[in-house]
C-alpha cells in the first residue's frame, strides 16, 4: 500500500486528482482519498483546503505516474466539470492576448462571467435564465479550484467596484495553465479544446472592439471611479473582463 500525503503537500496540479473523491465520486484509478468525516457533510470546498485530507496513488495499467493519470482517457468523464472550467479560463487568456484585446492574464468579472464563457466556448447552458442550483453549483466549483490553488479568486477590487458586492473576479493562475498544457499536448481531446478554441476566437475577434473598450477602462481605473467604470466596463462586453 502506498504512503499517504496531506493533499497540501501535492503540487496543486496534482491535487485535481482528489476532486471525484472530495465530491462524494469514487476514487480514481489508483488514488485513495481520505476526508476527516467531520468534513463530510461540509460543502468540498472546504475540504480542498483543508491540511487534514490526505491521498495515496498508485501505478495502475492507465497510468504509470500522477501526470498521466490526471490526462488519461479513462478519467476523463470522472474529471470533466473542474477540467473544462480550468482548460477554458486559459483558453480564454490565450485567446484574448493572440486577438490583441489585452497582452497579460485577464480576469473574468464575475460567476456570471464565468457562466457566460463557459456558454459560449461549450454552447451548453443558458446562463441569461440559470437556475439558482446552477449558479450555486458554480460558484462552489469556483471555491474548490481556488482552494486547489488552480485558480485566483476575490472580491471585485474596489476601484472597478466602488463598493463591495457578490461578484468574484477570478483567473487562471500558472498551475492551472500547466494542466491546460499537458491537455493540449495529449493525443485526445476529451474536453473538445480544440472546438472551444474556435468558438472563443470567432467570439472575441466579433466584439473585439467592445472588449478592447471594456480593457481601456479599467486600466483607467482609479480608487474612486467606482460605479462608473464598472457601469462602463459592462456596457459593452458580452462576457465581461477585468485586468
Amino acid at each position: 500500500m502506498p504512503s499517504a500525503k496531506t493533499l497540501r503537500d501535492l503540487p496543486p496540479h496534482l491535487r485535481l486528482l482528489a476532486w471525484p473523491a472530495l465530491n462524494h465520486q469514487p476514487d480514481l484509478p489508483g488514488v485513495t482519498v481520505r476526508v476527516p468525516t467531520e468534513l463530510s457533510s461540509l460543502p468540498p470546498s472546504l475540504a480542498c483546503s483543508s491540511s487534514d485530507v490526505t491521498i495515496a496513488m498508485e501505478p495502475t495499467t492507465h497510468a504509470t505516474s500522477p501526470e498521466d493519470l490526471l490526462t488519461a482517457p479513462q478519467t476523463a468523464p470522472a474529471l470533466a466539470e473542474p477540467m473544462r472550467l480550468v482548460s477554458t479560463l486559459a483558453l480564454w487568456d490565450e485567446v484574448v492576448r493572440e486577438n490583441g484585446v489585452y497582452p497579460g492574464n485577464i480576469y473574468l468579472a464575475s460567476e456570471q462571467s464565468v457562466a457566460l464563457l463557459l456558454h459560449t466556448a461549450h454552447g451548453t447552458g443558458t446562463p441569461a435564465t440559470a437556475e439558482p442550483s446552477a449558479t450555486a453549483r458554480l460558484a462552489e466549483l469556483l471555491e474548490q479550484m481556488h482552494a486547489l490553488e488552480l485558480l485566483y479568486r476575490f472580491p471585485v477590487a474596489y476601484k472597478f467596484r466602488g463598493a463591495h458586492g457578490a461578484e468574484r473576479q477570478c483567473r487562471i493562475n500558472g498551475w492551472g495553465r500547466l494542466i491546460f498544457r499537458m491537455l493540449t499536448a495529449a493525443p485526445a481531446d476529451p474536453y473538445n479544446i480544440a472546438a472551444a478554441r474556435a468558438r472563443l476566437t470567432g467570439h472575441v475577434q466579433a466584439h473585439q472592439d467592445a472588449y478592447r473598450r471594456g480593457v481601456a477602462a479599467a486600466r483607467a481605473a482609479e480608487d474612486g471611479s467606482g460605479a462608473r467604470i464598472w457601469s462602463d466596463i459592462h456596457t459593452e462586453q458580452p462576457i465581461p473582463v477585468l485586468i
